[in-house]
């Protein structure tokens, strides 16, 4: 869908083996693009609004440089619900700005949205001739969107999980929460926020709360659970439960910090590896740190974070709490948006307490 126009419904369709055939190094504008669903706002005055994309099946596509399911531009109050995507070669959902859709820059970028109760999984861009061997697509992307809530979504088997960034330079990806999701298998990263190379866009004002993230990393990139690459402000870890692989890497972080103001406030977080405390690994530009406790002193972050068994239900494929679960009632709502309601729809907050990761025990 191109152009303009207001309460527009895309409900329950199959997508499927849409495939792009150019052989060579793809990029826009060189006739190497597919898409499976598709919505560009490209009018400066009037945006394409009250829109919702829900309940569709989008699979086995071969997108080339562009993304299974997408809005760019001038979108505005947008509800991206209940799909499937799966099994494409590259970004499940996209939410994009700056990109020159619409002519005015002041309205180009897709913005007030959720992208809710979705299930992403199996995307690589891994063999896709726009990227040859690289793992960069995400299940979730925030590419200069603003406003946007990314909530109840399980997402696995992709290269990024959720990302929240911005490919424009002195452009931003602002304002978005993605919170009570479940990300496991990636992989090179669970979450990744920050502009990937210094001369890129930021990331700001941007909140990543009561997700869990399990054994991502799964190519043993050296991005670790959560990454956090290049200009970066005002934005929140909390109340995650990160659980590491057999390498026990918890984070990345590739920015210089340059002021007293972190770029990422971490904390209220609980984290484990089968290898234990003094194991675990947290790399920034200045060192890598071996360590819980090395890591919290060193940085000052997680104060309030603990290192132990979450006791999921079944580790491998059930992510729930045990009634011994450290996590239980460990989280902070101080501050945060923590909404009404866990990954499966359950009550989030109860007595006056939250559980830390995407589910609350009930």
């Amino acid at each position: 869908m191109i152009g303009a126009g207001s309460h527009i419904e895309l409900l329950k369709n199959n997508v499927h083996h849409i495939e792009q055939t150019f052989e060579g190094r793809d990029a826009p504008g060189q006739g190497g693009n597919g898409f499976g669903i598709a919505v560009y706002g490209t009018d400066a005055k009037t945006p394409i609004t009250d829109l919702i994309i829900d309940g569709n099946e989008v699979h086995h596509l071969k997108t080339g440089s562009s993304e299974s399911l997408v809005v760019n531009g001038n979108v505005t109050n947008f509800r991206i619900t209940h799909n499937v995507v799966h099994d494409n070669n590259n970004i499940g959902i996209d939410v994009i700005g700056f990109e020159r859709t619409a002519p005015d820059p002041a309205v180009d970028q897709a913005r007030d949205g959720v992208v809710s109760g979705n299930l992403v999984y199996n995307i690589t861009s891994r063999g896709n001739p726009a990227y040859r061997n690289d793992e960069f697509s995400d299940g979730i992307y925030v590419d200069g969107g603003t406003r946007i809530l990314i909530e109840q979504n399980v997402i696995h088997d992709v290269d990024f999980g959720i990302e929240l960034a911005s490919e424009h330079k002195d452009r931003a990806t602002s304002y978005v929460t993605a919170r009570n999701n479940l990300v496991y298998h990636c992989h090179t990263a669970g979450v990744s926020i920050g502009g990937y190379a210094p001369e890129r866009g930021r990331t700001d004002h941007c909140t990543v709360l009561n997700n869990t993230l399990y054994e991502n990393d799964t190519s043993a990139t050296g991005s670790g659970e959560l990454q956090m690459q290049w200009n970066m402000a005002d934005n929140i870890f909390a109340n995650n439960i990160v659980y590491a692989g057999s390498r026990c890497l918890m984070t990345l972080n590739k920015s210089e910090v340059k002021s007293d103001q972190p770029p990422v406030n971490i904390d209220h977080n609980l984290y484990y590896c089968a290898s234990g405390s003094k194991a675990s690994t947290w790399k920034d530009s200045a060192a890598t740190v071996t360590g819980f406790e090395k890591y919290v002193q060193s940085t000052g972050n997680d104060r309030h974070s603990r290192f132990l068994d979450p006791h999921f239900v079944d580790a491998v494929q059930d992510f729930h709490l045990r009634a011994d679960s450290p996590a239980i009632a460990a989280g902070t709502t101080d501050g945060v948006p923590v909404g009404e309601l866990d990954l499966e729809g359950s009550p989030r907050v109860q007595s006056g307490n939250i559980d830390i990761g995407c589910y609350q025990r009930k």
